[in-house]
């Protein structure tokens, strides 16, 4: 055998064992993931706000007419930080009440739209006014801990407890400190909690996806990819429904740790992926798993023997060192490491921007909600046709120009919000494309040895970006300078692009130097795609590193 996938044929690689991991597993992990990282824009949505003026019910007005007299207007609607002085008067006065045209702090506390939610974060603990910012360091405080989380749990997937156990891990330190998030109202204490909290949030995500992609095809891991973004669309889409359905916060909070609890009962079902039992040298679960795969695909002439021969030979070959750093020995390694971090960076900007903008185009949060999530959907089907049949750099280079096209054209539909919330969509809709193909390109471009580690520091610098998400929204600098700070940087991934390697039907590369040699015999300006890869594929199944050109040995071929 000359790599892995080879070795993966003998045992089936996309038989009846890989569509139940794939759809009975991954898929549905991937859906729930997708339902709980939305609720958290529910938990913390900030409604119309306005000081609590007392005494209406010594009146006969309506509390709409008692705000009208109450509170001052301003450009886009009531005050939210002051309300009109009140003095009553003695009884049997003509009027009970005397209002001055005289401005004062709410002192007594604040009233709020409650037509979509009866009750949120920011409500129940009065965030408005001078702590209106607690939002936005709430949230960038969880995308913060995704970062950190991500830096250091899959490295530890990695050297230590595989991608298996960290899972389990991570579903149980999500639960344990997003529960307590229901009663807790001191906002320090908040603010540590979705911080342990998002340390595993996207590490769950991580080890599932990446042990489904393990076992899959080159031909098959974009229609594996395709049914965990669908898996993700859905569960984001119902995420409006339980919010329109649900609309107290606590609730919102105990319903996300459901799916962390549900998770465990995949305890006897989730597979140890058997690439990473092979890079620690785990020789004998590592077949013992193989033989799991080949029975379920009913490949009953495969022995226990003849796997761990094999699997020995590629143990021989194999990189014992697994960090990070072991990329920088590799020139074209490291440059395309570098690319792929910041087109992860990008990506993940542009979508955090769409996905907590939708708090800002418009007042109707579940509709809005609703539209920029069932928006990925097509991505998801494009993704995959694109990737497939185009390949995977020519679909990521337009990917990124047709996203910067859309974020110029949102700075000329600011006033228009219809107008907006459709170009919202298609900016979510190829955002997320880009995000599925960035993950494609990361799969197949780091070697096993660094797979997880590698996606999971892509996934640092995307969650590090998205902390900024809320500070670009609310910059000062104007509603369009997200945009067009985002179409730059968009521009400079397309260009980045050029310089990642073609990896459409070529293996998975199992070590370092497979994947330093990736894409050689693939010029850099040719245009490699599904109807003409045959051309670009290794010929020799003794050199696995030496690429050679199908089309030059048929010319070759016909000369003689």
């Amino acid at each position: 055998m000359k790599d892995f996938d080879e070795l993966m044929t003998l045992v089936g690689s996309h038989g009846p064992y890989q569509r139940w991991l794939v759809c009975g597993v991954v898929g549905p992990i991937s859906f729930f993931i997708g339902f709980t990282v939305n609720l958290l824009l529910f938990q913390l949505k900030v409604p119309d706000y306005w000081c609590h003026v007392p005494g209406i019910e010594n009146t006969s007005l309506s509390p709409e007419e008692w705000k009208n007299l109450t509170i001052p207007r301003e450009a886009d609607g009531f005050s939210s930080c002051s309300r009109y002085q009140l003095e009553w008067l003695e009884e049997g006065a003509e009027e009970p009440f005397l209002i001055h045209n005289i401005t004062e702090a709410c002192e007594q506390g604040w009233e709020h739209d409650t037509s979509e939610f009866l009750e949120t974060m920011a409500t129940k603990n009065e965030w408005f006014c001078e702590r209106k910012d607690y939002v936005n360091h709430i949230y960038s405080l969880t995308q913060a801990g995704h970062t950190v989380g991500t830096a250091i749990f899959p490295v530890i997937a990695d050297r230590f407890t595989g991608r298996r156990l960290m899972f389990y891990v991570a579903l149980a330190i999500h639960a344990v400190f997003t529960f307590p998030i229901a009663w807790v109202s001191n906002y320090g204490v908040i603010c540590a909690l979705k911080f342990f909290a998002g340390l595993a949030f996207e590490t769950i995500n991580m080890m599932s996806y990446i042990s489904g992609f393990e076992f899959l095809a080159p031909e098959k891991r974009t229609t594996g990819s395709l049914i965990t973004f669908a898996g993700w669309t859905f569960g984001t889409c119902l995420t409006s429904l339980t919010g329109w359905l649900i609309p107290r916060f606590q609730y919102l909070v105990v319903i996300s740790c459901i799916p962390a609890v549900c998770g465990f009962l995949y305890w006897r079902y989730l597979p140890e992926s058997p690439r990473w039992l092979l890079s620690q040298g785990k020789i004998s679960e590592c077949a013992t798993t193989l033989l799991l795969v080949a029975r379920s695909n009913n490949k009953t002439e495969v022995t226990r023997a003849q796997l761990e021969a094999e699997l020995r030979i590629l143990w021989d070959r194999q990189e014992k060192e697994v960090s990070l750093f072991e990329v920088l020995r590799y020139p074209k390694l490291r440059v395309r490491a570098l690319i792929l971090l910041y087109m992860s960076a990008c990506t993940f900007l542009i979508y955090g921007v769409v996905f907590l903008g939708v708090t800002v185009l418009s007042r109707k949060l579940f509709p809005d909600h609703f539209v920029l999530s069932i928006s990925e959907l097509p991505s998801n089907g494009l993704g995959w046709v694109w990737t497939h049949y185009l390949g995977r750099r020519c679909t990521c280079i337009l990917s990124f120009l047709t996203t910067a096209a859309f974020c110029v054209a949102a700075t000329f539909c600011l006033e228009d919000k219809w107008a907006m919330l459709a170009v919202a969509a298609c900016i979510r809709l190829f955002s997320t494309q880009l995000i599925y193909i960035v993950t494609i390109q990361s799969g197949e471009i780091f070697p096993t040895p660094i797979r997880s580690t590698g996606f999971a520091w892509m996934v640092v610098c995307g969650m590090g970006a998205m902390v900024a998400t809320p500070y670009i929204l609310h910059s000062g600098y104007g509603e369009s300078f997200p945009y067009w700070l985002l179409a730059s940087f968009l521009l400079l991934g397309a260009l980045l692009g050029l310089f990642l390697p073609e990896t459409i039907g070529l293996p998975l590369p199992q070590t370092f130097e497979d994947a330093e040699k990736l894409g050689k015999g693939r010029p850099l300006m040719t245009w490699i795609h599904y109807w003409n890869q045959h051309r670009y594929m290794p010929v020799s199944s003794e050199e696995p590193d030496s690429l050679e050109l199908k089309s030059g040995l048929n010319t070759f071929e016909k000369e003689n």
